[in-house]
């Protein structure tokens, strides 16, 4: 079974620098369509090139838990329930996706909010068995690094149609924050520069995976499903 793509797209607030050279809000949301503001008129604009609808649009008010609720859930409850699920943050340096997927001192990430409902949903089912392992990578330039353990140029093979990362280690999981402390201890191995927007810009592609294994408590085999969450700079 494969669900259909979803596209959501979020728009954050000004930043400081932002505010302070006098950078305009040039975007209006209605609904799940922005439209552009023309810098002249300060009007929208009805062009059609400055209209954009997407499945989801989340204004400059929304927080992680709105994104989290509208869009992310329903991916968690498919991925308890047996269905693989991906959740991708796309966007240039500084547009907010380490926020959204991270979270901050005061707002928790898109992440955290996934693991903490995986870990509910199993509480909540008694009736079956489950094992977690967790593995972090980084692409950055055409190289592969395991981010918990160092190890780069780790190869790629395609087996029976489905792609493996060779020699890629993972982690038993057995807490949400055991799941958290993986994801932080990866975070210390990425590389980062200072960009003219970001002074932390992370410049590779991650994906956090979270593999999902259960079985009923009276059978012996078990059913493996995976939840991914990636980000790319570009």
């Amino acid at each position: 079974m494969c669900d259909n793509i979803l596209v959501a797209v979020r728009l954050r607030p000004l930043i400081e620098r932002e505010i302070t050279f006098g950078n305009p809000i040039c975007w209006k949301v209605e609904n799940n369509t922005v439209y552009q503001i023309d810098p002249q008129t300060k009007q929208i604009s009805e062009h059609s090139s400055s209209v954009f609808k997407f499945d989801h649009v989340f204004d400059m008010k929304a927080t992680n838990r709105d994104v989290y609720e509208k869009v992310t859930k329903p991916l968690v409850d498919s991925a308890v329930n047996g269905f693989n699920a991906t959740i991708f943050a796309y966007g240039q340096t500084s547009s907010g996706k380490t926020h959204t997927m991270m979270g901050s001192k005061t707002e928790r990430g898109v992440l955290e909010l996934v693991v903490n409902e995986i870990f509910e949903a199993i509480e909540s089912n008694p009736d079956r068995e489950y094992l977690l392992r967790v593995s972090f990578i980084e692409i950055y330039q055409e190289q592969i690094t395991d981010l918990l353990t160092g190890s780069t140029r780790l190869k790629v093979s395609d087996t029976h149609n489905e792609v493996v990362i060779k020699e890629l280690s993972e982690e038993m999981c057995s807490t949400p924050d055991s799941v958290i402390d993986v994801m932080k201890k990866g975070e210390k191995l990425r590389h980062i520069a200072c960009t003219n927007m970001n002074e932390r810009s992370s410049r590779s592609h991650t994906i956090f995976r979270i593999i999902i294994e259960s079985r009923s408590r009276c059978e012996t085999g078990s059913d493996e499903i995976a939840i991914q969450l990636s980000s790319k700079s570009s």
